[in-house]
This record gives C-alpha cells, structure tokens and sequence, in this order.
C-alpha cells in the first residue's frame, strides 16, 4: 500500500505540474495568484479561477483522505497534528516547489520511521528534528521556488 501512495502522490504531482505549467489554465492560476486585478484586466475571470482552484484542490485532498483512511483513524481532534506535519514538509520542500512538498513528507516519514525503530516515544520528536536540522542548513528548504 506505501508503494501506491508514493505512485499516486508522484502521478498527482505531475499532473498537477502539467497544468500550472503548461497549459493556458495554468497561466490563468499563476496570472490570477500574482494580481488578481491585472489577471481581470486581461479577461481573466478570477471568481471562476478560484472556483476551479477550489475544485482542484478539494479532488486532490480527496484523493489523500482515501489514502490517510486506508491506514489511519479519523478523528476531529487530530487536525492540528496533520496540518503541522503538512507545514513541515512544504518548509523542507521549499514554498513553491510541489515536488519538494513530496520530498519534504519523504523525509519528515523516514525521520519518523527511523525514530519509532530507536524509540516508539521518538517518533513523533524524530521528525520535528529533521525538520528543525534541514532548515538550519538549508533555510529556504531544500527546492525552493519561490524569490524574496
């Protein structure tokens, strides 16, 4: 089952990289994020691309819970943790770089893994430790795209 995460999450990646970068859809995301005003000036619709930024997203978070409900329990009160494990691996990744999201959540489930094999009780430590050392190496993470 791990194995066809990482395919799923990989081929949800590439098509997701396909179209931001590669159609005219794509240009209408990236126009529309940077200035919304001047996106509309040029004919872009930004009501409609939010709305088809919304629908992509929610397909995608979709396809994740499918996966997270295969081998995890639902519970109300465990958003926090999950959204911090998310933060992490887009801050390893580097903002802006979807393939670095999915190296950042490699590595932050390798610290975890390697954690829990020393200790069960470090775990949960072992990741925040790699998140912590990367950044004191490589601050912007480790494929950023985005320029200050």
């Amino acid at each position: 089952m791990p194995a066809m995460t990482l395919a799923t999450a990989v081929a949800v990646i590439l098509g997701l990289n396909l179209l931001f970068y590669r159609t005219a859809l794509g240009r209408a995301f990236r126009a529309t994020s940077d200035d919304a005003v001047t996106a509309q000036l040029m004919g872009i619709r930004p009501q409609r691309i939010f709305a088809m930024a919304t629908g992509i997203a929610l397909v995608v978070a979709a396809i994740a819970a499918l996966y997270l409900g295969t081998r995890a329990n639902f519970d109300p009160s465990i958003g926090p943790a999950r959204l911090l494990y998310a933060f992490e691996a887009v801050i390893i990744g580097g903002l802006g770089s979807l393939w670095g999201t999915l190296a950042g959540g490699v590595v932050i489930g390798l610290a975890q893994t390697m954690g829990a094999a020393i200790n069960p009780e470090w775990q949960i430590l072992a990741g925040h430790v790699a998140f912590v050392l990367i950044l004191m190496v490589r601050p912007r993470g480790l494929f950023p795209r985005a320029i200050d």
